[in-house]
């Protein structure tokens, strides 16, 4: 039975529930339907009657008077009225509205009438009135006992396959079957597989890239590094190869942290990293865009706050957003607060352009200066999730604040 239940799909299986669910309602209507309810009272009462007639025939016999229950009328062939007296021994009832029952029966030779008036047989319609409730209360209950059953067969294997998913089983259950259930898993497994193919293609690139690109930039940063060293301090070109030098070493740094983003985050090395040296350095490192230009650089942090979390990534993070903020202000001021976990860089450039939204940076997204370094703030973004921590921008004709919240990462001042 069980393999053939197997084999339904949920659409027959549901039908299957409800084919079942009315045919036990209908066997209770024909149940219910096969009861006479006039019948029913009528063999009630006379039961009734027949149990007093034998209580009261006992009392006759031994001399004594009857015991009449409520409601209850003993005549005999002396004083029974004359509406009475033409009745044969037998069970007989008076219809509406002068309701009563009477049992005529003959003791010795002398014949009596036992009449009971209705009332005292008013339990009889409410006994049938529950006898229909009962009947309406078990259908109910046994649509939902049907109901209960089939949802639980139906949802058993979707919650399974779910948990499988949710856990990265492998391989998913389910996927012989030949029901819906059967078509989800396997869709579920393609696209899991295409997934996995995917995220080892773009790790292999990753790598291989890396790794093909580390020994260029090498050669090409102890080339400019050497150049720069060997040309006269007053040469036009000493400019050109510092910038060389400058751009490959960033290079360098951005490899390294595309390598990171490609790990797991929960594997990534982290370490208690000092925050002030690690801006302090940033800020010297852009020293060149603000060469010329009427803008100071301040920092407000205490001497000793850590983060836990890893270095090079939190490098990156604070020397994009210094570097676009030095970048893109031409006079005034940037400023950067620490407080707790939180670090606020504050400018007063010109704010991000209309096309881009600040809550939500897109990669290739138009930006007001086309400068060819740096990843951008898309990579900001990937690395501020990567990591745990939150981002907030708020951007103005006046400026623009990005605030970092680094307690992702349970950071804790120290």
């Amino acid at each position: 039975m069980k393999a053939i239940y197997r084999q339904m799909t949920l659409r027959t299986r549901i039908t299957v529930s409800f084919v079942l669910l009315m045919v036990a309602v209908m066997g209770f209507v024909v149940a219910a339907e096969q009861l006479d309810y006039d019948e029913l009272r009528a063999y009630v009462i006379s039961r009734s009657l027949h149990d007093e007639m034998d209580r009261l025939q006992a009392d006759l016999a031994d001399g004594t008077p009857p015991a009449l229950s409520g409601g209850s009328e003993l005549f005999d062939a002396r004083n029974v009225p004359d509406a009475l007296r033409p009745y044969t021994p037998g069970y007989y009832s008076a219809d509406p509205p002068d309701v009563w029952h009477l049992l005529v029966f003959d003791l010795g030779d002398q014949r009596y009438y036992l009449r009971q008036d209705a009332e005292r047989y008013q339990y009889l319609e409410h006994v049938i009135d529950g006898y229909a409730l009962v009947v309406m209360l078990l259908c109910i209950l046994c649509a939902f006992w049907i109901g209960r059953l089939t949802a639980a067969r139906v949802i058993a294997p979707i919650t399974q396959l779910a948990d499988a998913v949710q856990r990265g089983q492998t391989p998913f259950p389910f996927q012989e079957a030949r029901d819906e259930i059967g078509v989800l898993a396997r869709a579920f497994a393609q696209h899991s597989d295409e997934a996995e193919q995917y995220l080892q293609r773009e790790r292999c690139f990753v790598g291989d890239a890396s790794h093909e690109l580390r020994t260029p930039l090498a050669i090409i940063s102890g080339a400019a590094e050497t150049i720069v060293h060997q040309l006269p301090e007053d040469s036009h070109l000493r400019a050109s190869g510092e910038r060389i030098v400058r751009t490959t070493q960033e290079m360098q740094r951005q490899l390294s942290c595309l390598l990171l983003l490609s790990r797991d985050p929960q594997r990534l090395a982290k370490e208690n990293v000092p925050l002030r040296p690690l801006i302090e350095e940033c800020m010297t490192r852009c020293q060149p865009w603000l060469a010329g230009k009427p803008v100071v650089l301040l920092l407000d942090a205490p001497q000793d706050p850590c983060i836990h979390t890893n270095a090079e990534l939190a490098r990156s993070v604070v020397w994009n957003l210094l570097r676009n903020a030095c970048q893109y202000t031409d006079k005034g001021e940037i400023r950067i607060a620490v407080r707790d976990a939180t670090l606020s860089i504050i400018d007063t450039g010109p704010g991000l352009p209309p096309s881009m939204d600040p809550q939500q940076f897109q990669r290739f997204a138009p930006s007001l200066r086309e400068s060819g370094e740096g990843l951008g703030l898309s990579i900001v973004q990937r690395i501020v999730d990567h990591l745990g921590w939150r981002m907030a921008v708020e951007s103005s004709e006046n400026g623009c604040r990005f605030t970092l919240d680094m307690s992702g990462t349970q950071g804790q001042q120290q």
